[in-house]
């Protein structure tokens, strides 16, 4: 691994646990194994240091949501039944990953520290882990409230029924690593019983 990635990499893991002002530069390059001063031949300040670890974290959540989306229209949009099981099986994946992946779990406990503190944080921490999954959600359901799929009325309602109870069960088991399949369980779950509460009666098939 590259200093200027291994840098990054103990930032973001200092950071998650103690914030922004919690961590020195000093401590940054102890954790690394280098010199303080090697850090400035990479970054410009810690600021720098902490804005590269937001933007790459960014890149990561894009990709996903991008992920996402195209599978969700794929299966929504191919499948003459409604795939109740692979939406399952999609919002597995990403609250597996979301909760696992090393990079990503630490950013989110980093911005859950920091973005309070920050107006342009708290910003962005909305933006990137509710109003971006909320406004997506909402064109879909939107979707399938034209097509007459659903029972439903307002999709921006129906997008924060299907999404809070996901977003705070990220909370719930985060750092909780022997309760993972408990949590995925709980997800189906609240998948099945929702598209049971709104889904056409003729499209709902799948029993999990």
């Amino acid at each position: 691994m590259k200093t200027k990635d291994k840098i990054l990499i103990e930032a973001l893991s200092l950071f998650s646990v103690s914030g922004f002002s919690g961590v020195s530069v000093r401590d940054i390059a102890k954790a690394v194994g280098i010199r303080e001063s090697a850090i400035y031949k990479h970054y410009k300040n810690k600021q720098q240091l902490f804005d590269t670890i937001v933007e790459v974290s960014a890149g990561r959540i894009d990709s996903l949501q991008e992920e996402l989306i195209s599978k969700f229209n794929h299966n929504v949009n191919t499948k003459e039944v409604f795939p109740i099981s692979i939406i399952q099986e999609v919002y597995c994946n990403i609250f597996l990953f979301y909760l696992t992946d090393d990079i990503l779990s630490k950013f989110r406990r980093m911005m859950t520290i920091e973005h309070l503190k920050n107006h342009e944080l708290n910003r962005k921490f909305k933006d990137m882990f509710i109003e971006k999954t909320l406004s997506y959600q909402s064109e879909v359901f939107r979707k399938l409230i034209n097509e007459g799929k659903v029972n439903g009325t307002n999709p921006d309602i129906m997008a924060i029924h299907f999404y809070s109870p996901i977003f705070m069960l990220f909370f719930r088991y985060d750092s909780e690593d022997d309760k993972i399949d408990e949590a995925l369980n709980l997800i189906k779950k609240h998948i099945q019983e929702f598209f049971r509460l709104y889904l056409k009666e003729e499209l709902l098939w799948e029993e999990n």
